[in-house]
């Protein structure tokens, strides 16, 4: 028969708890990844490519998930043909521009989910559809120039004007 003392069982099970408690205090020591808060709205860079462009910058806000769905909303104000339109080119002061607005897998795919936390959290109650947390919207001009970049020179009226429009959604009542 197999026959193991009792003192070097005891140091078996020393050494496996030692072990376990040094991975314990490791992992603990491990900081977590600070998530960024999104106050009004926030400028991120390496957005989606358009043909000839570098990776688009987006604008970001928080959406408001009691809302109807930021896609409907867009459909109502621009008449647009269907609710599943994405992508589409718009008039600002004569100028026209490309209104492209992410999927929720593409929100993830290019800012990722875990760099940004929810300020207002909601119950799945009050939730209108599988709505997003979190919108995000890049803009081209007829050159495709990227429109949010900080060296365009139509960034300042883009940025207000979609400052506007975020806000607009954001009180808008069905």
């Amino acid at each position: 028969m197999f026959h193991v003392e009792r003192s070097t069982q005891n140091r078996i099970i020393k050494g496996i708890v030692s072990i376990l408690l040094i991975i314990f205090v490791l992992q603990s020591c491990i900081g977590t990844k600070q998530a960024f808060m999104i106050d009004d709205y926030y400028i991120s860079e390496n957005g989606k490519e358009v043909l000839g462009t570098k990776p688009l910058n987006a604008f970001i806000f928080e959406n408001n998930l009691k809302n109807l769905p930021f896609e409907q909303f867009l459909a109502i104000k621009y008449k647009l043909d269907n609710y599943l339109t994405r992508e589409f080119w718009i008039t600002i002061d004569g100028d026209k521009y490309k209104l492209i607005v992410y999927e929720n897998s593409e929100f993830d795919k290019y800012f990722g989910f875990s760099n940004f936390a929810v300020q207002n959290q909601e119950n799945i109650a009050n939730i209108v559809g599988g709505q997003p947390k979190f919108i995000a919207i890049s803009m081209i001009n007829e050159f495709n120039e990227d429109c949010l970049s900080n060296k365009s020179m139509f960034q300042n009226k883009v940025t207000a004007y979609l400052k506007n429009l975020k806000d607009e959604y954001i009180q808008f009542k069905q």
